[in-house]
């Protein structure tokens, strides 16, 4: 098998867009849709949840399923947009009653890194990312995905940080992007069955680097007893 590169969102043409860009999300059918389908995803995966069970979870007819969304692919993303929309809104409220854009910057750290642990989300990124790999259909909205994330991410980082994002050491998208690389290469050890333990020190070591970039020095945990986590 080979493995197209996946490309930039200013490649694709307009035209060649498959998803509705005027979906309204918080209506009650679309949403009950987006719920439903949220539910049997996470119950079976990507691969073994199908249209028709989604439609009869949301009730709806699997015509009017299809009217709203084209194909299993983009209602996949749509909900992983939906999450993204909520994970948001979860970070941005963890941070909104400290005034030091340095201490709202790692307790917005905490929020993402802790809801993505809870929710099972690092693995399911990474579910997202490999069939995009072997399927051209989904590769076309994970690139939209990729691009709906990133501003998303830039966006966050700026209403969190404010002034602080001037006196670190990289811009906002550049730290928008390494946090999106860290989601999915975390991802990738979550789906492998990586230990906890090591995906957990990774997000403490992220921790600990963003502290270093935004100028907040901490005390360090006491390392791992030797043999404490598997090699």
């Amino acid at each position: 098998m080979t493995y197209q590169t996946l490309p930039h969102s200013a490649q694709l043409n307009a035209a060649l867009v498959p998803w509705k860009l005027d979906l309204d999300r918080e209506s009650a059918p679309i949403a009950g849709i987006l719920s439903a389908a949220e539910s049997c995803f996470a119950r079976a995966g990507y691969e073994g949840a199908s249209m028709r069970e989604i439609a009869e979870v949301a009730g709806v007819s699997k015509s009017l399923l299809h009217y709203h969304f084209d194909s299993k692919e983009h209602l996949f993303v749509e909900v992983q947009i939906r999450a993204y929309n909520r994970l948001a809104a979860r970070v941005l409220a963890a941070a909104a009653f400290v005034e030091s854009g340095a201490e709202r910057g790692l307790l917005a750290f905490d929020a993402l890194f802790t809801t993505l642990r809870e929710k099972n989300e690092l693995a399911t990124q990474a579910e997202l990312w490999a069939g995009a790999l072997a399927n051209p259909r989904l590769r076309v909205h994970v690139v939209r995905l990729r691009e709906f994330f990133r501003s998303l991410l830039v966006r966050s980082i700026d209403q969190i940080l404010g002034a602080q994002t001037r006196v670190m050491p990289v811009t906002a998208e550049a730290l928008a992007d390494l946090v999106w690389a860290a989601v999915n290469g975390l991802g990738i050890l979550s789906a492998f069955g990586e230990p906890a333990e090591r995906v957990d020190r990774g997000i403490a070591t992220l921790r600990t680097l963003a502290a270093l970039m935004l100028g907040v020095v901490e005390e360090r945990s006491p390392a791992p007893a030797t043999g404490a986590v598997g090699r």
